[in-house]
């Protein structure tokens, strides 16, 4: 019998090689063919295969995107809630503790990337996600 505490760990935390133990909200660099992505991490996929992160533009965009289109009359979804399915999530599919590094506020240096971060922050703090920057 699994028990829901290690359900429940496996699926919020993640143990990398480089920075130990990540938790939802922490920053995070994913290495993306070849380049390295920025993210917030989000937690596990349902089976545990998969690593899942919001990029700060995607969440940036992603609030911006809703906005716009509550007020097209043609689109979709006008009309619906805000909420947190509404925000890009991106994943890997085959996450191994070497591809994924923990970030700090002092490995952020691009004021581009800084300030998105800090607008993530604001956007995913409606949704109780304490961002770690």
């Amino acid at each position: 019998m699994v028990r829901w505490s290690t359900i429940l760990k496996n699926t919020i935390m993640y143990t990398v090689k480089q920075g130990g133990i990540i938790h939802r909200g922490d920053l995070i660099a994913v290495s993306n063919g070849n380049d390295f992505t920025i993210g917030i991490y989000s937690g596990r996929g349902s089976s545990g295969g998969t690593v899942q992160y919001y990029t700060p533009s995607g969440v940036v965009e992603s609030k911006s995107w809703w906005e716009k289109y509550q007020t097209d009359k043609a689109y979709a979804h006008n009309g619906k809630p805000w909420g947190l399915t509404r925000i890009w999530k991106s994943f890997i599919n085959t996450p191994r503790e070497t591809r994924i590094l923990k970030l700090n506020r002092d490995n952020i240096t691009d004021q581009e990337t800084i300030e998105q971060i800090i607008q993530a922050k604001e956007i995913l703090k409606e949704f109780k996600i304490i961002v770690n920057y």
